[in-house]
């Protein structure tokens, strides 16, 4: 049954929509299926309770960071323009999620929390060592830095943040942490020949 809906992107997206901008804990099977302007017996159909929904939603929220991360390296001109548009990929994404809804996950739903924690992370590793590795072969990044060791780190207190141990959600917003975050790794990856163009590309589009 759960198979049947991974083709209905229509729900996934309002589902998804609804959760982050309300938190999981306040929006009902009922109030899902009034959204899409169908019975809750017909959602009932697609899936078989609100966790499945919330399980095929963070998969597909992976799914679609896993793909955004690919065309970034496929499409950047160079490691800091790539690195760039990710930063400003998951700033913007994190601007849509209510505290609420990372606070419900983790509380209620605690294995499906870790479990899109981990997926995140595997996936994230990779991206940014791959582009740590890319940035010293263009001579963008300095010649000293250990990949595996400074990808781990990164993503690590990546990983810190969102959990929000450290910055409760009601002390600043997620996204401004993230962006605090990414311009931190920046000032510490890039050489001299990096920085310029790292100033290059921030004079024509900003961090959001």
């Amino acid at each position: 049954m759960i198979e049947e809906i991974k083709d209905n992107r229509k729900v996934l997206e309002k589902a998804g929509d609804m959760f982050r901008s309300i938190g999981i804990r306040s929006v009902s099977m009922d109030d899902i299926a009034r959204e899409l302007g169908i019975s809750k017996k017909t959602l009932y159909q697609m899936v078989d309770n609100k966790e499945d929904l919330i399980q095929l939603v963070l998969e597909e929220d992976t799914r679609r960071d896993i793909q955004v991360l690919r065309q970034h390296s496929d499409q950047a001109a160079d490691a800091i323009d790539e690195l760039l548009r990710n930063s400003r990929y998951f700033i913007r994404q994190m601007r849509k999620v209510s505290p609420t809804t990372l606070h419900d996950l983790r509380k209620y739903y605690p294995e499906l929390f870790h479990s899109m924690v981990m997926n995140h992370q595997r996936e994230f590793l990779l991206s940014v060592s791959n582009n740590l590795e890319r940035g010293m072969e263009e001579g963008l990044y300095r010649a000293d830095i250990d990949a595996e060791v400074i990808a781990n780190l990164y993503v690590g207190m990546t990983m810190m943040v969102v959990d929000r141990g450290v910055f409760p959600a009601q002390e600043r917003p997620l996204s401004e942490i993230i962006r605090q975050h990414s311009s931190y790794h920046f000032n510490g990856i890039v050489n001299q020949f990096g920085r310029d163009r790292l100033d290059h590309y921030l004079k024509q589009e900003d961090l959001p």
